[in-house]
């Protein structure tokens, strides 16, 4: 869903830049958009039992005008743009994987091991039962060394 949502607002893009130039006004600038929390793992398509929300936690350098238009195509697939997202903590070792590279958009999806120690570290109550079972079916090496680094308790998850 978020690639679909990244081309239409690329080809919004193309068709702003089209009219600043008939217009003579500044095109618009491109943006990248980093997908963080829930709806990464939800993007991804993970084995695990993710909780549907309609938060979408980004962290993007886009003009308003492209925020805006980025949140109005959100809200047409019952998805809402997270406005404290920058609060959000991510481990400085987040990697981020290009799912969409269009003329002005770029849209990243944060790796599943920084969010779910983000999740962790942060919120470990609510997201409990996501981590007792990722734990379960056998966290990754990166996993088990950011929980280390971040000095995450994973036996509260067993």
């Amino acid at each position: 869903m978020l690639r679909e949502i990244a081309r239409l607002l690329d080809e919004w893009l193309i068709d702003r830049e089209v009219e600043a130039r008939v217009e003579g006004l500044p095109r618009p600038r491109a943006c990248t958009i980093r997908v963080l929390g829930q709806a990464a793992l939800l993007e991804r398509g993970l084995p695990l039992q993710l909780a549907a929300t309609r938060d979408v936690d980004v962290r993007a350098d886009f003009e308003d005008s492209a925020r805006q238009r980025f949140a109005a195509l959100l809200a047409a697939k019952g998805r809402e743009l997270d406005p404290l997202a920058h609060e959000a903590w991510m481990p400085r070792e987040t990697r981020y994987e290009e799912i969409f590279r269009g003329k002005f958009v770029r849209l990243l999806l944060a790796d599943v091991e920084a969010i779910l120690i983000s999740k962790a570290r942060m919120a470990p109550g609510k997201n409990r039962q996501l981590l007792t079972e990722y734990l379960a079916i056998g966290p990754s090496d990166r996993f088990i060394e950011l929980a280390q680094k971040y000095d995450v308790d994973l036996e509260q998850f067993t």
